[in-house]
């Protein structure tokens, strides 16, 4: 649990709220590799069940404490845990909640619980190379950029780059060492 918000497992029932006008707004989704096309609410229910009956990830509904509210979703999948990694992704859908912490926040509980309950040794993501405030965001967290994908997205009628940034496990209790002193 953090500060504003709380992390818990994502619903089916969490379809019938904002969820699924998330990923039907341009302005939400235009950082995601999601929202390209429509989402329907019988689609999503199904990807929600899917993924939440699969060992392999962990999708959480972003609460924002102080108005109960469903603000965005983490997912951290799918984890290998031969390899001890996983990949990370967020979303904020909730627009009045941007700019105000709350993706740091909640990639901080997750990749906490990465670690130190999960016990994985580097956690990955793929970012919109033009995504500034993510790029700053995950930094700030540790995250490095490890390569640069060329023209590897499609959006708005022209190629985009990406970047794929990585946490090591080391790195991050090396980070924490640091700021505990």
């Amino acid at each position: 649990m953090g500060e504003r918000l709380y992390l818990r497992p994502i619903r089916t029932n969490d379809v019938q709220g904002p969820y699924w006008q998330w990923l039907n707004d341009q302005t939400v989704t235009r950082y995601l590799e999601s929202g390209v096309s429509p989402a329907t609410k019988s689609g999503l229910k199904k990807y929600v069940e899917r993924v939440s009956n699969d060992a392999s990830y962990i999708m959480l509904a972003i609460i924002e404490k102080q108005r109960n509210a469903h603000i965005g979703n983490v997912k951290l999948g799918p984890i290998e845990t031969t390899a001890r990694r996983a990949d990370v992704g967020i979303l904020i859908g909730d627009r009045s909640c941007w700019g105000r912490g709350f993706a740091r926040e909640a990639l901080r509980l997750v990749v906490e619980h990465a670690f130190n309950r999960l016990n994985l040794n580097k956690i990955t993501l793929g970012v919109h190379a033009d995504h500034r405030q993510a790029i700053r965001v995950y930094h700030s967290l540790g995250f490095v950029i490890e390569g640069r994908l060329r023209r590897h997205l499609y959006r708005n009628g022209r190629y985009r780059d990406s970047f794929v940034m990585g946490l090591l496990h080391s790195d991050y209790k090396r980070a924490r060492r640091g700021t505990d002193s």
